[in-house]
């Protein structure tokens, strides 16, 4: 069943993040645009097992070049799932032969969603990030000073 996951994120790839400018290691997808560096992590559960459905999460992350953390190196310092960018993607996806097809096309428009809602964050994630504390994306109402 692992194959199946290796195969859409090749599709992924080259689809989606290869002509968007991402660069492809292994189930992460990376980008760096002026000083912001963009992230997605396919991570699969745990809780995977070869007769069951591969469930994975989306995970989007994103750093400053111009902010190192305390040991100098950029960090990404803002994470989230993909539901939270994108109010239509669901916390988890359920992937199956008969479930790609879907998978992969909700993908192809939630990705993209998901970039062009990220930016709305960059001013709490990059204030956060100057005082050297990470951020959940998007931040929540009750952790604004």
């Amino acid at each position: 069943m692992q194959e199946i996951i290796k195969r859409l994120l090749t599709d992924l790839h080259a689809d989606y993040f290869k002509p968007s400018g991402f660069t492809k290691e292994r189930q992460r997808f990376w980008r760096e645009i002026d000083s912001v560096m963009q992230e997605v992590d396919f991570q699969s559960s745990q809780w995977n097992s070869a007769d069951s459905p591969i469930t994975f999460y989306v995970k989007i992350s994103v750093g400053f070049t111009d902010i190192p953390m305390r040991d100098g190196k950029p960090a990404l310092t803002g994470a989230g799932r993909i539901g939270g960018l994108v109010s239509d993607a669901p916390a988890q996806f359920d992937l199956t032969p008969i479930s790609y097809d879907s998978i992969r096309s909700q993908l192809l428009v939630f990705l993209p969603q998901a970039f062009s809602e990220l930016p709305k964050h960059y001013d709490d994630i990059r204030t956060r990030a100057k005082v050297g504390w990470h951020t959940p994306i998007p931040l929540p109402e009750t952790w604004r000073a």
